[in-house]
Order: structure tokens, then C-alpha cells, then sequence
């Protein structure tokens, strides 16, 4: 599996000993418990509590912490959306685009808030 480089996070300064950065990771992270793919920007391994856990930070600025609902992806699913921040950004960065990685086209998304009560009624 193709592997890139992460960009490696800022030193958390009580727990040095306990959390490992990841030099490469692939290049995309599907959360079993999201809608989107996301393009991981940094990653850790963190040992604090009983059982490790990963921490991603991902290209448009959101991130996750977890131990089993995360899934690293040489390609995105052909039926699933890639964060269309993310795509950005890391292409901004220097970074292959998706459809480079993925050898294929590799579509796009965002999430939207909607807000589903109190439309129409009078304030």
C-alpha cells in the first residue's frame, strides 16, 4: 500500500513519553462512524490510558481519536465522497491529488448543517 508523509504534530509537553508520531500513514482515513474519506495531515499513537489509541488530524482541519473505527485506504470507495477541504488543501500543499493516488476520478463532498425544526412557524 502506498504510503505519504505526515506532517508531524506539536509536542504535547506533560506527555513526551507517551505519544508517538507517525512518520507516513496511507493516504486516505475512512471513519466507520462519518460520511466523508478524509486525507490524514498528522497522526499519533497515544498511550496514555490503558489501551493505545490513534489521533488524526486531517487536512481541513477537523480530526478524530479512536481505536477501532478507523480504516487507512489506498483509494477512496468508488461510492464514497472525499472531503472536498481536505482535497484542497493537501493539493495546496504540495501533496498528489486524489485522482493521482487513486488512478481514477474520486468524488467530492461537503457536509451541510440543515436545520429540520422550527421552519415556517412564527417566531
Amino acid at each position: 500500500m502506498l504510503k505519504l508523509a505526515l506532517q508531524r504534530p506539536k509536542r504535547h509537553p506533560l506527555h513526551r513519553d507517551k505519544i508517538f508520531p507517525w512518520s507516513s500513514c496511507a493516504p486516505f482515513v475512512e471513519n466507520s462512524r462519518g460520511v466523508l474519506i478524509h486525507r490524514p495531515r498528522s497522526a499519533q499513537t497515544i498511550a496514555i490510558h490503558r489501551e493505545p489509541h490513534k489521533a488524526i488530524h486531517y487536512w481541513c482541519g477537523n480530526g478524530v481519536a479512536g481505536k477501532r473505527n478507523l480504516t487507512f485506504l489506498a483509494a477512496p470507495p468508488a461510492d464514497k465522497l472525499l472531503c472536498e477541504a481536505c482535497e484542497r488543501n493537501a493539493v495546496l500543499a504540495g501533496l498528489p491529488s486524489a485522482y493521482e493516488l487513486a488512478g481514477r476520478h474520486v468524488h467530492l463532498g461537503k457536509i451541510k448543517a440543515v436545520q429540520t425544526c422550527c421552519v415556517g412557524e412564527p417566531s
